[in-house]
């Protein structure tokens, strides 16, 4: 048995990165990028207005106090006028600056009679409401760092620089084994006896809120040679596999004794938490495979803890704990086994973090408002009203 720590630290240490693969920028979303990016065009590409209004050479503010409106230039068009001493032009918001132009004062701030203009001179200043091309972005500087995960700020971003396509790190292969001769299908009558099958759809919700899928879903008798048949043909197809129960020490619990007979390498089993006990993880060659507690609870939670932030690590995330934070607990809580981690489920708001109730690993009802698992260490009896505690967020 190991603690809740060396189990993060073994995990993170079999992370293995996909291959990059090339996709449409927008058929990236949710994907983390596989190679730095670096400008292809200067952002701005050109010196632009800021803002609707007139430009002007900033030095004829010695000698005029009016100035003439001699064209216009809207957004989208080239001009080549060539302003005179005294000559401004109206001008639109991202429209190119001509040639002698370094100014410009905002419409709102001129008074116009015909083709003149004045205004308050005081209040400009040099180089007023223009943007300088390269300013955002030059051309050839980094502009993402490998590694960055796509979401809509990333994608608007890139398509300023007029990137139509990203190397991104490939999706893992996927595949979910799920045990349980009680199990019963949605739809199905329940019959006494019998419970309805949750950890698949547990496990195919989670997974698509990382934008992941599974290749392979299948329900598996308790017997040894279905257990072992089914892991034998899931492994040939999948990259990841999880497994659902089976894998405590049950005369019906067979996972982990076909696993050995497969010749999986077994990196640990059980950890030092609450709940989630009897959590596996092993290898086989580049294959890696978690096996679950049955009890739905321990699913959920032992899913946020370590296999989502280990298939994130193999999709490009370089951050394995990222969604470890901190908060101030609201209650005393206390808990009776000091030796093991607790993650009891919470709900935190404003670096405020409150335990719900239900906290049993085979209890589900407080999960439509848990965001968090808060960490109750090991060798820790209690926690305090206000103390600080960390998090992990989900």
């Amino acid at each position: 048995m190991v603690t809740a720590s060396t189990a993060k630290n073994l995990i993170e240490a079999h992370i293995r990165t996909t291959t990059p693969i090339e996709v449409p920028i927008i058929q990236a979303i949710g994907a983390y990028l596989a190679s730095h990016i670096f400008a292809p065009i200067d952002i701005p590409s050109f010196d632009n207005s800021a803002m609707d209004g007139y430009g002007f050479r900033f030095a004829d503010l010695e000698k005029y106090d009016s100035f003439q409106v001699i064209g216009e230039v809207p957004a989208g068009k080239t001009t080549d006028f060539s302003l005179a001493a005294g000559e401004a032009i109206r001008i639109f918001t991202g429209a190119r600056v001509p040639n002698g132009v370094d100014t410009i004062v905002i419409q709102e701030k001129i008074t116009r009679n015909g083709d003149t203009i004045t205004f308050d001179k005081a209040e400009v200043k040099y180089g007023a409401n223009i943007r300088k091309k390269g300013e955002q972005t030059e051309k050839g500087s980094l502009a993402i760092h490998e590694n960055t995960p796509i979401n809509a700020g990333t994608i608007s971003f890139l398509a300023s620089l007029g990137i139509d396509k990203l190397t991104v790190f490939s999706k893992p292969r996927i595949g979910l084994l799920y045990t349980g001769d009680e199990l019963v299908e949605l739809g199905t009558p329940l019959e006494d006896g019998k419970i309805y099958n949750s950890n698949s759809y547990t496990l195919q919700a989670a997974l698509a809120e990382i934008h992941q899928e599974l290749a392979v879903v299948e329900h598996i008798a308790d017997t040894q040679e279905a257990t072992e048949t089914a892991i034998r043909k899931a492994l040939q197809e999948v990259d990841i596999l999880l497994l659902s129960g089976g894998i405590s020490t049950g005369d019906y619990d067979f996972v982990r004794s076909a696993l050995q007979n497969i010749g999986v390498k077994e990196v640990f089993y059980k950890i030092q938490q609450k709940p989630g006990k009897p959590l596996y993880f092993g290898t086989l060659g580049d294959k890696r495979i978690f096996a679950l507690p049955g009890n739905p609870a321990s699913v959920f939670t032992s899913f946020h803890i370590y296999v989502k932030p280990f298939i994130l690590g193999c999709y490009g995330r370089n951050n394995f704990q990222s969604e470890m934070d901190y908060a101030f607990i609201t209650h005393d809580s206390e808990k009776k086994k000091a030796e093991i981690t607790f993650y009891m489920k919470g709900y935190v708001d404003k670096m405020k973090v409150m335990a719900l109730p239900s906290q049993e690993s085979y209890k589900l009802d407080s999960l439509p408002v848990c965001n968090c698992f808060i960490e109750f260490p090991a060798n820790e009896e209690k926690i305090a009203n206000g103390q600080k505690v960390k998090i992990w967020r989900i």
